[in-house]
């Protein structure tokens, strides 16, 4: 099952992802696991344990340690054996009669062994030829070597793909004298382990033409975040690398800033994770085969478990005796963690430092993933920044604004969508911070219309999708219709490079195009596909190319939609996209969502979050160029 997609915009990806690499605490700690009990000997657990497993001669073997996992063979009296397995009975000794093998054999065997043995008896050692000890003692050593060889035509087997790079060939060409000098000198390996390195460089680098994709899937017990490149020149799409999860995925929330426990800020190429976990795991994208998330926020509380798994070790590799269990070590969840799933997850375009996060729990948290607390319970987390309770059911959507970076849009299932003011909403959130409007079923998806941001749309499960002017929220949705009749609408999208295009997913395995800016009075239907590929439950734009969307669902398979060739769609569309991509300018005034959220609210306070404020110098620093789509 795929619960969710994401596209990654061109050029925030690295153009080469990187190998994980062990950090010098975890390296000690390997190296702690090596010496588990405590000294480095490890081989005296199998030691310890013979002089506890001895016979006391009485032919039957006792185990006196009963913890020991060593296996002791018993002994075995050799007069109790059958007389032809009696081993110690036999003798190397041809002279030595009545111990010799041939007393074993009987009938005309044992004659014709007779007869060798005295034919060879009569033999005088004196006789035989002297050519054949001569030939023994001659040194073919001290011989030398005169044969001539040919030089090698290096660049004739090279062009024949044989032999590989070698270095720049001296005149007269190589002889086998200079190719054993290069073997000895692993000259010849490492021109091959560089040759090795080029071509797996080769494969994971991103090209121009690749557009990555994000997803979240889940296969039997095997869940993953799966990073798919889509080659736009070929049109072919393939797994780049995946990172197993733990648990069940949900949700995802792309961002390029998080930071350390010492503060650090640092950029790149992340995404976070919301599961059935009460944690959330943000991933850096550009490691492959990452072991651990490189930021948890919430979720269990890890202390001391450490310590536990070493001391279990230790009573695993001990010499048999029993060892003292040590404390438990606490099971709860970290401050301020999320206590059920994490159904939903946004991270602020405008604060790149802000997550936003819901719960099946009724919360919905906002956290600051640069700033790190040391110490208290759990050691190292960070600490949500306010937890908000203005739902009072399961929080399932969160979207930021695109451009009021402290206007926070929520929806959940006690089918109400929320407009929260999250600089005052902690502090007061009864308050006129909080506005809400009213839907006729549980809300499925929320998405702003990047184009004119005071449109707020949401899509709930009984297949209507609706859309409010957040100037006069509250009152009756601009626009209200039924996108799929059958299944409900599991995801909405809008196309960030075209005006008045949306899309819809459902459960009834097929995605619908819609034209909001033709509203008369719902927005017209562009037709439908069926993408082949099970129950959709999430669809997504490519925001660096017009044309691109994907989605999945319950097939397990990821589908995209290249609508570059469909005709009648882009000649619908294609006249609102400028030439190079771009959106064409809009001379209208932005809404003034300061006063908008201030109407009515007189005691609402200027108090910003901790870090929602911070310079906004960090908004300079430059992302890497990767690839273009």
């Amino acid at each position: 099952m795929i619960a969710a997609v994401a596209w990654i915009p061109a050029g925030v990806a690295a153009e080469t992802p990187t190998k994980y690499e062990y950090s010098k605490a975890e390296q000690e700690f390997l190296e702690r696991v090596a010496n588990a009990d405590g000294n480095g000997n490890i081989d005296d657990a199998t030691t310890n344990t013979d002089d506890a497993n001895e016979d006391d001669g009485d032919g039957v073997w006792e185990d006196v340690d009963e913890e020991s996992n060593a296996v002791v063979v018993p002994k075995v009296d050799p007069s109790s054996l059958p007389a032809d397995l009696r081993m110690d009975d036999y003798s190397d000794d041809e002279g030595d009669e009545g111990k010799g093998i041939g007393n074993i054999l009987v009938g005309k065997d044992a004659e014709t062994m007779e007869e060798s043995n005295d034919a060879t008896a009569e033999v005088p050692t004196g006789e035989y030829d002297s050519d054949d000890s001569d030939v023994d003692d001659d040194d073919l050593h001290d011989i030398p070597d005169t044969r001539e060889f040919m030089p090698l035509d290096v660049e004739g087997l090279q062009s024949l793909g044989i032999g590989g790079s070698l270095p720049a060939m001296k005149e007269g060409g190589y002889t086998m004298n200079d190719l054993r000098n290069m073997a000895d000198n692993d000259v010849l390996d490492d021109l091959d382990e560089d040759e090795d390195d080029e071509d797996y460089l080769n494969d994971i680098r991103i090209g121009d033409g690749d557009a990555l994709i994000v997803v979240a899937k889940t296969e039997d017990d095997y869940a993953s975040l799966e990073i798919n490149i889509f080659d736009t020149k070929e049109s072919n799409l393939y797994v780049h690398h995946d990172i197993p999860l733990p648990s069940f995925p949900l949700c995802l929330a792309l961002g390029n800033v998080i930071g350390d426990q010492s503060n650090n800020t640092t950029t790149g190429n992340y995404c976070a994770v919301g599961s059935f976990e009460t944690g959330i795991e943000i991933w850096n994208l550009d490691v492959m085969n990452a072991l651990e998330p490189s930021l948890v926020l919430g979720g269990m509380d890890t202390s001391g478990l450490e310590e536990d798994w070493m001391r279990m070790q230790s009573s695993m590799t001990g010499n048999g005796k029993k060892k003292k269990k040590g404390k438990a070590s606490p099971s709860g969840l970290r401050e301020g963690s999320h206590t059920d799933a994490v159904m939903g997850l946004s991270w602020n375009a405008i604060h790149r430092q802000v997550l936003a996060s819901g719960s099946a729990d009724g919360t919905v948290k906002l956290w600051d993933v640069t700033h790190a607390t040391s110490g208290g319970k759990g050691g190292d987390y960070v600490r949500p920044s306010a937890t908000l309770t203005h739902h009072t059911d399961k929080v399932q959507s969160l979207a930021w604004h695109p451009s009021e970076g402290t206007l926070l849009a929520t929806g959940g299932y006690d089918r109400r969508i929320c407009l929260v003011d999250a600089r005052s909403a902690a502090s007061s959130p009864n308050a006129g911070s909080v506005k809400k409007a009213k839907l006729q079923a549980d809300c499925e998806a929320i998405a702003w219309d990047p184009h004119s941001h005071q449109y707020l749309t949401a899509a709930s499960e009984d297949g209507i999708v609706q859309c409010w002017d957040v100037r006069k929220f509250g009152e009756e949705p601009v626009w209200s219709m039924v996108a799929h009749e059958y299944g409900g609408v599991s995801d909405i999208s809008y196309n960030p490079l075209v005006p008045g295009m949306l899309i819809t997913c459902s459960i009834d395995k097929t995605v619908a195009l819609w034209d909001t800016q033709q509203v008369s009075p719902t927005p017209q239907t562009c037709g439908t596909k069926d993408m082949n590929v099970g129950k959709l439950y999430s669809v997504n734009f490519y925001p660096s190319s017009p044309w691109l969307m994907a989605c999945g669902g319950s097939g397990n398979e990821l589908a995209i939609w290249d609508m570059e060739d469909e005709e009648a769609i882009k000649n619908r569309f294609g006249p609102r996209v400028s030439g190079d991509g771009t959106i064409p300018s809009d001379d209208g005034k932005e809404a003034d969502f300061e006063a908008m959220m201030a109407s009515g609210d007189d005691s609402a306070t200027q108090k910003a979050l901790e870090g929602m404020n911070k310079s906004k110098k960090k908004k300079k620093k430059t992302k890497r160029k990767a690839h273009k789509a």
